[in-house]
């Protein structure tokens, strides 16, 4: 078995495109020569800055022979007699084998000629000198580049490629680039030794590569970061402040990490902890280390409390300079840190409803005005929101004030300098300006969730102002006419909509969606007169689209497919009903509650019969009563009564729309050898009976049964 090894020497890689090309270029190569037939037993992707490295292990010389079935000739033109003809012979000549070892089958078309060819495997080292190339060439990222006068494209340029196959130099064609790269065994060193380093075999590479200062395995790299930063953190009786985002971005900046110690000066302590911090983590790659405090707030504008003045850098650079890069380090921070205490100072003088009346200078989608009144309408969607929750614990005054200064920060110094801390600094100069702690909080979080396992807000406060600020975006992004298609999502409009979602399913908030939707368009109708747009268009589209969110969201809670469908399934009535969102939890907490009895099968299996009888009655899903539908005289057996009388119960009990669901699961559970001898062979009717009137009755009876089961779910979905 052999090995092969290729390495691609770069100028350093941007460390997303370093992390990012592993998978691309492992499933490249994995597809091709599965493609070639070509086995091997192990494979190696791996990066560093200024490299890409490629390891087979366990590999054939040769592939696999291929056989190849061709269809010939028919077979009366193919044999006469008994005998070839020259059909036959030509045929088996163009495959070079005999004309003895052509078979005839029968197909559709009737009896043909068929034919084996063996087609004898490549060379292993053939079929690489031609792979390789097209696989460099093929690999994708943000922002390539050509360099020099060749036609090559690249992250960056490419400046040595070592390719070997056990210990020979594998050749191949790569003629593209810009000084011409010469296919060789030679490999470099970590940048600041400059070495050029011969490769005897690929067994030998990274350990060679190890001796001078380059750890060529991503996940030893990243072992070795995260093991230096949490036993510095340790030793110091500190908590590191690391991402895994930070952790892999570290990685991928450096071939040979070491950990230097800074400081900062104590003066920045009157600083917010996110400011250094964000500062530290996404500016300059450094790691924070915060003090071990369970009294941390979101709204605190000094950060004497939480963060130490010492921090924690990775470098990339020779242990006899490390005192240099550390001073150089806190040379560079402090500059960092005094401009962002001199925009935070000079915040600190604006109040909050000037820097509102700034908004009106900040444009907001085209026709539909500013910033300033978009917070409007995010008010306004506030008010609605309110209004259909009438919760009497929340302090109407306070919510709409916190979505009326939600925005105030964006025409703050601060978040120019730094957009990622929007919200957060808003909801500090609040505080400093005296606000009520309740309004500062919303203010804070009602970014949250921004991704999918992201925090909530952790107040109804902060929920409401979240779910009215997103909101606000789906609608006047859809009235402008674009809505998410395929992949294409540029407004963030599917995880704006995630966000409402989960707030609504965790805070348990009876809001209907639908109702809001209704009631916004018309007010986004006289807002913007001159906007054209379809209401009706808008207001199915939104549906449609909160449905696919929703079962989305059941997707990512892991619940089964079968029970999705169950409780979303596609008729008009399911569809509505799925838009109540805290229904909907409860019908699937039900289902999963009774799921647990030993008898649910059987209810789930007496159901599933009704409904299916019940598809041949005309009754619509939507009747719940009796009156009408069902006549008493017809009935001809005491097991229909018994099942009239169970109806009436349901009627009595849980007619309306939303009703206590783990009750009506208990009473088809009570019911369910009531539902059974309707079918019975002794005590039962025909329900198909030939008198049209009397099955009519009997499928109308059948068809309440159903009615009432879809008040929790489609039941025939559940066992499919």
């Amino acid at each position: 078995m052999s090995k092969y090894l290729l390495e691609i020497g770069t100028e350093e890689l941007p460390a997303k495109f370093s992390y990012s090309v592993l998978e691309q270029f492992k499933s490249l190569i994995e597809f091709e020569l599965d493609k070639k037939l070509i086995k091997f037993e192990h494979i190696v992707v791996t990066s560093t800055p200024r490299r890409i490295v490629l390891l087979l292990e366990g590999l054939v010389d040769y592939a696999e022979d291929k056989i190849i079935e061709r269809k010939g000739p028919k077979a009366n033109s193919a044999y006469l007699n008994g005998c070839p003809t020259n059909a036959a012979l030509g045929f088996a000549n163009s495959l070079d084998i005999n004309v003895g070892e052509l078979e005839i089958k029968n197909t559709e078309k009737g009896d043909f000629v068929f034919g084996k060819k063996i087609e004898k495997g490549l060379s292993t080292k053939i079929s690489l000198s031609s792979i390789i190339p097209k696989l460099v060439k093929s690999l994708q990222g943000a922002r390539f580049m050509k360099w020099g006068a060749g036609n090559m494209k690249f992250s960056r340029p490419i400046r040595w490629i070592a390719s070997i196959y056990n210990d020979e130099i594998l050749d191949f064609e790569f003629d593209e680039c810009d000084p011409k790269i010469k296919i060789s065994n030679k490999t470099k060193s970590h940048r600041l030794i400059n070495e050029v380093l011969e490769v005897q075999n690929p067994d030998e590479f990274f350990e060679l590569l190890k001796r001078n200062r380059v750890i060529a395995i991503r996940k030893e790299r990243k072992e070795k970061i995260e093991s230096l930063i949490n036993q510095a953190s340790k030793s110091l009786n500190l908590e590191p402040d690391l991402s895994e985002g930070l952790l892999n971005e570290l990685t991928d900046l450096v071939e040979w990490p070491d950990l230097i110690i800074g400081k900062f000066s104590n003066e920045f302590l009157d600083l917010p902890v996110e400011v250094l911090s964000t500062v530290m983590k996404i500016h300059q790659r450094y790691v924070p280390l915060l003090l071990k405090n369970e009294s941390f707030s979101k709204l605190d504008l000094s950060s004497e409390k939480n963060i130490s003045t010492t921090f924690c850098v990775i470098s990339n650079g020779l242990e006899e300079s490390n005192n240099n890069i550390a001073k150089g380090n806190e040379k560079v921070l402090r500059a960092r840190f005094s401009d962002a205490k001199f925009f935070v100072e000079s915040d600190k003088k604006v109040a909050s409803i000037e820097r509102n009346e700034k908004l009106k200078s900040v444009s907001y989608l085209k026709g539909l005005g500013n910033i300033f009144q978009r917070v409007e309408r995010i008010e306004e969607v506030t008010k609605k929101i309110l209004k259909f929750l009438n919760d009497k614990s929340l302090e109407e005054k306070k919510i709409i004030e916190a979505a009326k200064y939600c925005k105030n920060d964006l025409c703050s110094e601060i978040v120019f300098e730094f957009p990622e801390l929007q919200g957060i600094m808003g909801a500090k100069y609040l505080k400093y300006e005296g606000f009520s702690e309740d309004v500062c909080l919303a203010v804070a979080e009602h970014y949250l969730p921004s991704f999918y396992k992201d925090a909530l807000p952790s107040t109804k406060y902060g929920a409401i102002v979240s779910i009215a600020d997103k909101v606000e975006t789906l609608i006047s992004i859809f009235i402008s006419g674009k809505r998410p298609s395929g992949s294409s999502d540029p407004y963030a409009l599917r995880r704006n909509l995630n966000g409402v979602i989960k707030i609504i399913w965790d805070y348990e908030f009876d809001l209907p969606l639908d109702k809001l939707f209704n009631e916004l368009i018309d007010f986004w109708k006289i807002a913007f007169p001159n906007l054209n747009f379809s209401r009706e268009k808008v207001f199915n589209d939104l549906n449609e689209f909160l449905v696919q969110r929703i079962v989305s969201h059941l997707e990512e809670i892991s619940l089964s497919k079968e029970l999705i469908r169950a409780v979303c399934s596609s008729d008009e009535l399911s569809k509505k009903r799925v838009l109540n969102i805290v229904d909907l939890k409860n019908r699937i907490k039900s289902i999963m509650d009774f799921n647990e009895k030993e008898n649910f099968v059987e209810i789930q299996k007496v159901i599933t019969r009704a409904s299916k009888l019940a598809n041949n009655s005309d009754l619509s899903t939507d009747v719940l009563a009796t009156r009408d539908y069902v006549n008493t005289k017809l009935f001809e057996k005491d097991c229909e009564l018994k099942v009239f009388e169970f109806i009436e119960e349901l009627e009595k009990l849980f007619s309306e729309d939303y009703c206590n669901y783990l009750e009506l699961l208990n009473l088809f559970e009570i019911n369910v050898n009531t539902i059974e001898d309707l079918f019975d062979n002794e005590k039962g009717v025909l329900i198909m009976s030939e008198d049209l009137k009397i099955r009519n009755n009997r499928l109308n009876l059948l068809s309440l049964i159903r009615n009432y089961s879809l008040k929790i779910a489609d039941f025939t979905l559940l066992n499919s």
